[in-house]
């Protein structure tokens, strides 16, 4: 009599812990990658982001002082509120959401903001990052097909932005 092994397949649902681990340029250049990598582990996380918050981000990791969150931060200080964590929450078409948590207020103890928006904030306030193995997986998916846009829309945008606002030549 064979014995029947049965896998259960349950989503993964226990936090990862990640770590900043650098930022690469997209397919075309376009649209840069924040990497994280998870602590003691190989899995990687990519993040896209707009060119502002890359550079933002960035320029975070120089020996040079000064941040646009300084004021927010400093803000939040005064009153006593303290971001603590970046979370990895959601992902709706190519959009990655976070989940922000903090403590001292309590009015405001998380908020949802997209990844691409928060990213740079959460570096400045030096908050822990984490995610779970489904939305690892779940971010890979989203890499491969915004990979996959990039490369077929840098072949049709030449032209497309000139003249449509004066400060695109």
């Amino acid at each position: 009599m064979k014995k029947r092994v049965e896998a259960k397949l349950r989503p993964s649902l226990k936090k990862i812990e990640l770590e900043p681990f650098g930022i690469a340029g997209g397919v075309d250049r376009s649209r840069p990658v924040m990497l994280f990598r998870e602590m003691g582990g190989e899995a990687v996380l990519p993040v896209w982001l707009a060119p502002v918050e890359a550079g933002i981000a960035i320029s975070q990791d120089q020996a040079t002082p000064g941040s646009p969150h300084d004021v927010g931060l400093r803000a939040l200080n005064e009153i006593g509120v303290k971001p603590l964590t970046c979370r990895f929450s959601e992902i709706v078409g190519n959009h990655q959401y976070v989940e922000i948590s903090f403590s001292g207020s309590k009015k405001l103890k998380s908020l949802r903001a997209r990844a691409d928006q928060a990213i740079s904030f959460c570096l400045q306030a030096k908050v822990r990052f984490f995610c779970t193995r489904d939305y690892l997986e779940a971010a890979r998916v989203v890499d491969a097909d915004q990979m996959r846009f990039e490369q077929e829309s840098s072949h049709h945008r030449d032209g497309i932005l000139r003249g449509r606002s004066t400060y695109l030549n």
